[in-house]
C-alpha cells in the first residue's frame, strides 16, 4: 500500500505566483496538523506550492525529505481551464465538462499518468506528499477514479491511496 496526500495550494498573493501573508500563517497551521513522516515530497513548479510545501513541513517539524518538482503536477492549459471555469460559471469539474469536454477528458487521462508515475516513485508502506493547484486536484481524482468531488480551497486536499491490489481510494481532506 501506497499513499499521496495531494493538497492545493495556500492563499496566493493577488497578481503573484507567491503566497499572500496570510497564506504563510494558513499553510503553517495546516502543517502542524500534518503527519511528520512524508518519504518523499512532490511540488508543481509554481512558487506558491514551494512555499507552501517549505510552510508545512516547518511547522509539522519534519526535515525535507527527498523530493522533486513535477511539471507534470501543473497545465499548460491554465488559461483554457480559466476560460472553460468562467464559461461554466462554476469550477466544479461537471461544470467545466459542459463548458470544454476535450480539456476535462485530456487533462483527467494525463493527470492520472502523472500520479501513476508518482506512485511508482513512493516506497511500498509509505506515504508522500503532493502540493498543486485546483482544479487539476479535482481532474486527477476523476482520472482514477471517474469520480467528481467539489472543489477545493486553499490547503485542502485528498489522499489518495493505491492498494496492493491495484486499486485506488480516496479521502478527501477538507478544512473546517
Amino acid at each position: 500500500m501506497k499513499t499521496i496526500e495531494y493538497r492545493r495550494h495556500a492563499e496566493r498573493a493577488k497578481d503573484a505566483d507567491a503566497l499572500s501573508p496570510e497564506g504563510r500563517v494558513q499553510a503553517e497551521d495546516v502543517g502542524r496538523t500534518l503527519p511528520d513522516d512524508y518519504a518523499f515530497v512532490f511540488v508543481s513548479p509554481a512558487k506558491r506550492a514551494a512555499e507552501t510545501v517549505a510552510w508545512f513541513l516547518r511547522a509539522s517539524r519534519q526535515p525535507v525529505p527527498p523530493h522533486a518538482v513535477m511539471q507534470g503536477l501543473a497545465s499548460e492549459a491554465e488559461e483554457r481551464w480559466r476560460s472553460a471555469s468562467k464559461a461554466a460559471g462554476s469550477s466544479r469539474l461537471d461544470a467545466v465538462m459542459t463548458a470544454d469536454p476535450a480539456l476535462v477528458a485530456e487533462e483527467s487521462v494525463r493527470l492520472a499518468g502523472v500520479f501513476g508515475d508518482l506512485f511508482e516513485r513512493v516506497p511500498a508502506g509509505t506515504r508522500a506528499l503532493a502540493v498543486g493547484h485546483s482544479p487539476l486536484i479535482e481532474a486527477t481524482v476523476y482520472g482514477l477514479l471517474n469520480l467528481v468531488i467539489e472543489p477545493l480551497g486553499t490547503c485542502e486536499g485528498v489522499l489518495l491511496t493505491l492498494d496492493d491490489g491495484g486499486e485506488y481510494r480516496l479521502e478527501e481532506l477538507r478544512l473546517t
